[in-house]
């Protein structure tokens, strides 16, 4: 199937990556109800995958009921539902755009459209247990998954996931929240990102001389403590955490403060630069969690 291809190297599992492909190009009209799709061993083949990895994806799919199995026609795409093909408003609504002159293609792709603007109203909380950090990856979590992804704090999880369906966290505290929610007895989905190190930061600290002293301050320990590590392995400059509440020591060759927060970096004397870390999002991470959201989706959708 020349459709489709895989990337080993990437966070998404390759089985994962068979059935987002497969299930664009059906919802994309690339592929139609009826048509086969190869046997598992010869896209296996194709791929350069194990075979177990394409009986997975065709699982998933089959559950998804997307494909199905049709003895000597073996796998082909799944018939839409009944239900689906028959519903009243559906089908005048379908004539009504034929008889004012839209051809079958473009309904068909004006369908889709609505559709999945329709499909689109996930709701998520990001949740940290610092406001400014939680504010700044909401926001951005918000643009590059399009769904609206709201702020929360880790102490408010009770009402601050009352009217979402997904909660976003770090892997630091994913632990925390699936407890919360085994407590709490909530079936809310749960997913987790990885928080990198800010490149330049580190870069500005491998540079500094040895003996040179770092300071880190954040509002709460545990960033603190993060960031110092990461620092610390960066080169050979001492690093130390300054408590927010605390002076600036005088001494200090770099304060390096969180960009979501750059009013920690007050207090510093003229001879300390004040370096502002930015950590970024995962690439990775972020498309294993738009595959949660297209999951969500999708049970609305059925």
């Amino acid at each position: 199937m020349s459709k489709l291809s895989v990337e080993s190297a990437s966070a998404v599992p390759v089985y994962r990556q068979i059935v987002e492909q497969i299930r664009f190009l059906v919802e994309s009209g690339g592929l139609r109800p009826g048509e086969r799709l190869p046997p598992v061993r010869q896209l296996a083949e194709n791929l350069g995958v194990n075979r177990n990895t394409v009986v997975k994806a065709y699982a998933t799919l089959r559950e998804m009921g997307m494909i199905e199995t049709r003895g000597a026609s073996g796998t082909v795409i799944a018939t839409p539902p009944v239900a689906v093909q028959q519903a009243p408003a559906l089908r005048d609504a379908v004539l009504a755009a034929v008889r004012g002159g839209m051809s079958p293609e473009q309904v068909r792709d004006a369908a889709y459209a609505i559709a999945r603007q329709g499909a689109s109203g996930v709701r998520a909380v990001f949740v940290e247990c610092n406001e400014e950090r939680a504010q700044a990856f909401s926001k951005e979590l918000s643009v590059r998954l399009r769904i609206d992804v709201r702020p929360g704090l880790l102490t408010e999880l009770d009402t601050s996931t009352n009217d979402v369906g997904l909660v976003i966290t770090t892997f630091f505290h994913l632990a925390e929240v699936r407890r919360w929610a085994r407590t709490r007895q909530r079936d809310i989905e749960t997913a987790a990102i990885v928080v990198a190190p800010h490149i330049r930061t580190l870069m500005k600290v491998a540079e500094l001389p040895a003996g040179a002293r770092v300071g880190v301050r954040y509002s709460t320990e545990h960033q603190s403590a993060q960031v110092r590590d990461w620092l610390a392995t960066a080169g050979s400059a001492e690093v130390v955490l300054i408590a927010s509440a605390a002076p600036v020591p005088a001494d200090l060759a770099v304060l390096v403060v969180p960009s979501e927060d750059p009013r920690l970096g007050e207090g510093a004397g003229p001879g300390t630069e004040v370096v502002e870390f930015g950590n970024v999002l995962d690439e990775g991470s972020i498309r294993m969690v738009a595959t949660v959201v297209d999951e969500i989706r999708f049970r609305r959708w059925v």
